[in-house]
């Protein structure tokens, strides 16, 4: 399977939900940016979701060691103001990127997955936890902007 998210610059814009932890669902919308730089790729997101008068911006910027020529994961790394560092990893499963983290600190840890629907568009969903509990979730599109 020939993935395009990740694997080829360019912007994605990302439409979809987000679940808090007292699961009120909540509108998300956003741009990521994929940008391959030697030897490391990186993936920019900006996000804003919509909760009552004041939208919450989420930034992300995800430091990605770039796949070796036949290979199906990599490792990744993101620094985050409220959750520390998260030390992650990407796998290809198929039509599937799959990816886990963890925080540095331990009190963190997540997965996600990015479903090819077509190279144009992905679908993404994810959980945060904080132990056992779920801290966020989320329910995204994303499609590669023209």
């Amino acid at each position: 399977m020939h993935h395009t998210f990740l694997f080829q610059e360019g912007f994605w814009n990302v439409r979809g939900y987000y679940f808090d932890d007292m699961e009120n669902t909540l509108p998300l919308m956003g741009i990521a940016r994929i940008t391959h730089i030697e030897g490391l790729w990186v993936n920019e997101g900006e996000m804003e979701i919509t909760a009552g008068e004041k939208p919450i911006k989420i930034y992300n910027r995800y430091e990605i060691t770039p796949f070796r020529e036949g290979k199906t994961q990599t490792t990744w790394e993101s620094k985050n103001p409220d959750l520390g560092t998260l030390l992650g990893r990407f796998v290809i499963v198929n039509d599937a990127i799959l990816s886990t983290c963890r925080a540095k600190s331990g009190a963190y840890t997540g997965v996600e997955f990015l479903l090819k629907i077509s190279n144009t568009h992905y679908q993404n969903r994810g959980v945060l936890l904080k132990g056992i509990d779920k801290l966020s979730s989320w329910s995204v599109d994303l499609r590669k902007a023209s």
